[in-house]
């Protein structure tokens, strides 16, 4: 014999929510935090690939100026994206734009690639001082 059931048509949750003022100022302060921290980890780890390109400069130094225009530039934000550039900068030292000769060769001058190297070279511990730099300032990597 079947027994009857008993159905409810009632569907509600009550939720009681408390605190999120709190947690909407500490995401807000985390944003803020995140961003600085992330400029930070930048800029430390353009510092190698910075010293390679030095080093490369220095074998072709007759005036200097490519040394001079070796330069890190301050971390610039585009919305989520933050960059920072590293490399030869011809606004620094006018004239390091013939670098590129270096760089990529002319008809008669074989190339001898050091910025494009630096890089190549630089990426794994590029990595790793972004993920130190992150970690010490407390944001969770792994």
């Amino acid at each position: 014999m079947a027994r009857s059931r008993r159905v409810t048509n009632s569907r509600t949750i009550t939720l009681d929510v408390s605190g999120v003022e709190d947690y909407l100022a500490r995401v807000q302060a985390a944003g803020r935090s995140v961003d600085d921290a992330v400029k930070a980890a930048l800029t430390e780890s353009a510092a190698p690939i910075q010293t390679d390109i030095k080093k490369w400069a220095e074998k072709h130094k007759l005036t200097g100026t490519t040394l001079a225009g070796v330069d890190i530039a301050e971390p610039k934000q585009f919305g989520n994206n933050i960059v920072v550039q590293v490399g030869v900068d011809d606004t620094k030292s006018p004239g390091a734009w013939h670098s590129t000769f270096v760089e990529y060769g002319t008809p008669t001058q074989p190339a001898d690639p050091g910025i494009r190297t630096a890089f190549e070279k630089n990426k794994n511990k590029v990595k790793k001082i972004q993920r130190e730099v992150l970690k010490r300032e407390g944001l969770p990597v792994d």
